[in-house]
């Protein structure tokens, strides 16, 4: 009989163990993540190549840029200003999402917006960026996910990113939006 209990009491010792180990080790893609530098409205956040100060999150119902184009739906207006802070080669904002629970939504490209716009080192330009989403989210938390990927894909591996948490059921909805016009930040 005590032979039985030692042998199931090793059992579950194991297995707790493995469950362990399972939990702490990292994912396969953890040797070339990004690093995220939590970011909050107007505060400069800082990585190795890009800086950035968002300064305006918004829903709304349209959005409309200086050139004359619209959409209606329902968006995330982002305005913010950012240089890259080392080099400008490869200085493209094309990072650009949204992740609100299991999905994620990249900026839109429609419009005249700051999404993959050429960075300048030390000298910040401003525009917004907007995100057209579904309806069910607007009450959810989101991450904004910013960065500079490097060659020419759209991830950031071995490097960092600016993530900033929304709480988009904070947010009010207004009518139209216009869309900041890319430029130099004041």
């Amino acid at each position: 009989m005590r032979k039985h209990v030692l042998v199931w009491a090793a059992t579950a010792a194991l297995l707790a163990c493995a469950w362990g180990v399972s939990k702490l080790t990292p994912s396969d893609d953890a040797a070339s993540a990004p690093f995220p530098e939590i970011a909050s409205i107007d505060e400069p956040a800082s990585t190795r190549n890009l800086t950035v100060t968002v300064t305006d999150v918004r829903l709304a119902d349209r959005v409309t840029d200086a050139k004359g184009w619209s959409a209606d739906g329902t968006w995330l207006v982002v305005d913010l200003a950012a240089a890259s802070r080392v080099t400008q080669d490869l200085s493209t904002l094309r990072l650009a999402e949204l992740t609100v629970g299991d999905r994620t939504f990249s900026a839109t490209d429609r419009g005249t917006t700051f999404f993959k716009q050429a960075l300048v080192t030390g000298v910040p330009r401003s525009g917004s960026l907007a995100f057209e989403l579904p309806d069910d989210v607007t009450d959810d938390q989101a991450v904004l996910r910013l960065g500079i990927p490097g060659g020419g894909s759209a991830d950031v591996q071995l490097d960092g990113v600016i993530d900033l948490p929304l709480d988009l059921a904070e947010l009010t909805t207004e009518p139209e939006v216009l869309l900041a016009e890319n430029g130099w930040a004041r």
